[in-house]
């Protein structure tokens, strides 16, 4: 699977079979570039507008924003129900957790997850090849937060997402404390993950515009 960083939370997902799965695609109103790639399949994680712009996708894609169990092009899509803060949903409402399977991989992305997750959603993270995880705070959970849980998962590589930095001047945090408690790589903003050679354990994309 080919993995491409738009920024923030949307990653575009290259199948094997050539589909493509766009993850929480943000508005114009946003500091890095829209993304305007073509798209099979669009993910949203919650109806906010820095994660569910599809209509600046080109392609038509099926959109996948309900939770539970969903099936197109060859990949099955398991979306676990969440919030977007720690009051289960009184301040920023529902989020949906989602693991994509497909390529023999299992990718989860937790979306704007803002609470440890319980028993079940924890149970349904576990086994990934790949987790995409928020670690800015203040509207997500932070970066202890994100270091606990994936410690508890425990997933072959970890990417960070929705920080700080040039392209989003949220009040968040930025990747520094993520990556030297988890000693996590520099990669470029596209990279492939496969079973081997293994990914690195933790890691932090470039965005390139």
């Amino acid at each position: 699977m080919k993995l491409k960083w738009y920024g923030h939370s949307c990653f575009a997902m290259t199948f094997e079979n050539g589909t493509v799965l766009i993850t929480d695609p943000f508005d114009g109103s946003m500091q890095y570039p829209l993304c305007t790639a073509r798209a099979d399949i669009a993910l949203v994680s919650h109806d906010h507008f820095d994660h569910n712009h599809v209509s600046s996708l080109s392609g038509n894609p099926a959109v996948i924003k309900t939770a539970g169990a969903h099936f197109a092009n060859g990949i099955k899509i398991t979306c676990v129900p969440s919030f977007h803060d720690a009051e289960r949903g009184a301040k920023r409402g529902e989020n949906l957790i989602s693991i994509i399977e497909a390529d023999g991989l299992r990718i989860g992305h937790l979306g704007d997850l803002g609470h440890m997750p319980n028993e079940a959603q924890l149970q349904a993270i576990q086994n990934l090849d790949l987790m995409l995880i928020p670690i800015g705070g203040f509207f997500t959970i932070d970066t202890n937060q994100a270091i606990e849980i994936i410690h508890k998962a425990n997933p072959r590589c970890a990417i960070a997402m929705h920080f700080k930095n040039a392209y989003c001047d949220f009040p968040i945090s930025d990747e520094s404390q993520f990556r030297v408690e988890l000693n996590a790589e520099q990669l470029p903003n596209e990279i492939e993950i496969t079973k081997e050679p293994r990914p690195p354990k933790a890691a932090i994309l470039t965005y390139k515009a």
